[in-house]
């Protein structure tokens, strides 16, 4: 993972916790397909994904973030293939400080 930095928001959209910039190989689960994806931004709510395929809005996705179990995320938005995902639990803000400083590899 790469340190984190500051990342726009996507637009029009409103955040409950700061996301910050944060390079991270990951897997997702759509259904019965595994696939990998990278992390463009993290927060404790949820995730920005660079996917390799088209999703939709309401699509239920299992995100395996480094050093964790796969947390359910819902889709919220889309934009072709960024996808901004919200997690039906909350990160814990000590597990995503853990994350952002690269200690969950």
């Amino acid at each position: 993972m790469n340190a984190p930095g500051s990342y726009p928001t996507h637009p029009g959209r409103l955040r409950r916790s700061e996301r910050l910039g944060l390079h991270a190989n990951v897997q997702y689960r759509r259904s019965t397909v595994r696939m990998a994806g990278v992390t463009l931004d993290l927060s404790c709510h949820g995730v920005r994904l660079a996917a390799i395929e088209r999703m939709r809005v309401g699509e239920v996705l299992w995100i395996t973030l480094p050093g964790l179990p796969p947390r359910r995320a819902a889709v919220k938005w889309v934009d072709k293939f960024d996808v901004g995902c919200e997690f039906d639990v909350a990160l814990h803000p000590a597990v995503f400080d853990r994350i952002a400083a690269g200690e969950m590899d």
